[in-house]
């Protein structure tokens, strides 16, 4: 008797299990190199080098746009249909957004490291190599790649490119210390970890589709191609970055008010809490595809049914990450980082549970995203992030990295409340 074909929960559990082999081994090895830096940059220098990997982690977000989601989206229809020459033309525009923002990013940063050079007093040459830095994290870009590997379902190959990043910055980060570590030192690795996994992803890219990549030839005409690419696009794009952005700059924030060391300490304790978060990235990137072929397909009974079960799974999850975090906060602070760092353990409570709150709703917005309500989505993710900001100018005045990372919490929540409302609409219409 042959097995039955698997549903699209099964297949989208199946793409989470891949997506978090990559991610899970980088987890662990991001613990490593964490501790490397903390305890052999010491407070004050562990904080520069979280300031000008924040920044540069704040404005890749926020100028980069999300063209794996626009391959997922618009990619699926020409790759059933087996044209691969207006698949091609999606991707090589896809490329051609990446760099273009990539290369505008390049002049936010330049204005930002001038920005903090002169709050922080660094000389020339540490600004200079700061700058650099930024311009590697930017140029490295490998959205369109991803999108390439997920819409033909290589998640497995995706997992294993994810992995270059921690392996690379793990051996970087010894070796930074064996060659007494400096903030210049961390940086190079985190730069080599970079390029590394950019030519991985490329590289692996290529070989699952060699006939899409290629020069810009028709990627005018993906536009035309494809009705409201532009608006997904920029939406999408506007979303994560307000997401994403976001939570680079508050570090930033918090750095540029009271200094590095509490950005370091707010940084650590942010790093912790993103090895949970991870859980509810993977899962909104695996459930994606999912939901956008069961909307080709037109099949509604599928979409509403992998919502619910995705709903019920985020829920344990997040509520799991709620309850775990205050226990183990400070035994992992004392771990990772030494006695040093204790202080960061009310930041890494609060911050820990707004990532348990962020994965209750990770299965909202991609199913936004591939009903075509992007804009939902993303007036959603603006109100998140007025009420962040608004908590961080009534909260860290007083209360300096905990009255952030509070801010943090009631951001998440207002996410979460709002994403939930729309949710529970479409639940009760499928």
């Amino acid at each position: 008797m042959s097995k039955s074909a698997p549903t699209p929960f099964g297949r989208a559990l199946r793409n989470v299990g891949w997506l978090l082999t990559g991610k899970g081994v980088g987890a662990v090895l991001s613990l490593v190199y964490l501790a490397l830096a903390t305890r052999s940059l010491g407070v004050v220098r562990f904080g520069e080098f979280t300031l000008i990997l924040s920044t540069g982690q704040a404005v890749a977000a926020l100028v980069g746009f999300q063209t794996w989601q626009v391959v997922v989206r618009y990619g699926m229809a020409p790759l059933k249909a087996g044209d691969g020459a207006m698949l091609g033309r999606l991707v090589r525009w896809c490329t051609a957004l990446d760099l273009g923002a990539a290369l505008f990013g390049c002049l936010v940063a330049s204005v930002a490291v001038a920005v903090l050079r002169v709050r922080l007093g660094w000389d020339a040459t540490f600004a200079t190599e700061a700058l650099l830095f930024c311009f590697v994290l930017l140029l490295t870009f490998r959205s369109t790649a991803v999108g390439i590997l997920r819409l033909h379902d290589r998640f497995a190959v995706g997992a294993m490119a994810d992995a270059v990043t921690p392996f690379a910055r793990c051996a970087g980060a010894v070796t930074a210390v064996l060659m007494h570590a400096t903030v210049q030192g961390f940086l190079l690795a985190w730069a080599g970890a970079e390029v590394l996994t950019a030519i991985v992803y490329w590289t692996a890219a290529h070989r699952a589709a060699p006939g899409l990549l290629g020069w810009w030839r028709g990627a005018q005409a993906a536009p035309r191609e494809n009705a409201g690419l532009w608006h997904f696009a920029v939406v999408t794009n506007m979303n994560a970055s307000l997401n994403a952005a976001s939570k680079q700059v508050v570090v930033v924030l918090v750095g540029f008010a009271t200094g590095p060391a509490a950005a370091g300490a707010y940084r650590l304790a942010y790093q912790l809490s993103q090895a949970l978060t991870r859980v509810s990235d993977m899962f909104s990137r695996g459930v994606l595809p999912e939901f956008t072929r069961a909307g080709a397909e037109g099949d509604k009974r599928d979409m509403t049914t992998l919502f619910r079960q995705s709903t019920r799974l985020a829920l344990v999850a997040g509520g799991s990450i709620c309850l775990l975090v205050p226990l183990l906060g400070e035994p992992a602070l004392r771990l990772i980082a030494g006695k040093t760092y204790l202080g960061a353990y009310p930041v890494l409570v609060l911050l820990g549970l707004a990532a348990g709150l962020e994965v209750m709703g990770v299965a909202f917005e991609p199913v936004l995203l591939a009903i075509g309500r992007a804009a939902t989505a993303l007036r959603i993710r603006v109100a998140s992030v007025v009420a962040l900001f608004a908590a961080m100018a009534v909260l860290m005045p007083a209360y300096g990295a905990t009255g952030a990372a509070g801010a943090t919490l009631v951001g998440s929540a207002v996410a979460l409340i709002l994403f939930g409302r729309v949710g529970y609409r479409l639940a009760r219409a499928g």
